[in-house]
């Protein structure tokens, strides 16, 4: 695409043929799949209310200015339950999911700062261990015994 602009542009038609620009959008957005006609788009708003639209038509647009892209017109339709139970769902299981996510990076990091405590600690000696399986006592070193001389006997 050109780079002017956004390579996906939707607007919404309104009952008095009037069109409202709803967003824009590079395709990559859409995971490189320009919606078509037939699909539901569910737009997210405030209070965690969702609008629901019907794509009605897509134009690929090649302009005298060489903008192009893709206008995806849609349609405002009523929310039915089964579309309201599919963005619930979509919602928990996203939760789901970065719990998961979460859990997991906190587990690495875990194991990585054991890791890097183990690596910086001074290493202590550690004390043998015999056949049987006890610890054996290194026998204290005596001191030589320093030979003594007689005394005189002296009147």
């Amino acid at each position: 695409m050109s780079g002017e602009g956004f390579d996906v542009r939707i607007y919404c038609i309104r009952p008095d043929g009037s069109l409202e620009s709803l967003m824009g959008a590079d395709v990559g957005y859409f995971h490189s799949a320009v919606p078509n006609v037939g699909d539901t788009f569910a737009k997210w708003g405030l209070n965690d209310v969702y609008t629901f639209f019907s794509v009605q038509r897509r134009y690929f647009i090649n302009s005298a200015s060489s903008d192009q892209g893709w206008c995806v017109v849609v349609r405002e339709i009523e929310s039915a339950p089964q579309m309201e139970a599919i963005v619930k769902e979509w919602g928990e299981e996203t939760e789901f999911w970065r719990d998961v996510a979460r859990q997991e990076k906190e587990e690495r990091d875990n194991a990585l700062r054991d890791q890097l405590i183990a690596l910086t600690q001074k290493k202590r000696k550690k004390p043998a261990v015999s056949a049987t399986g006890s610890v054996k006592k290194t026998p204290k070193r005596k001191k030589p015994v320093k030979s003594r001389r007689p005394k005189d006997d002296q009147p």
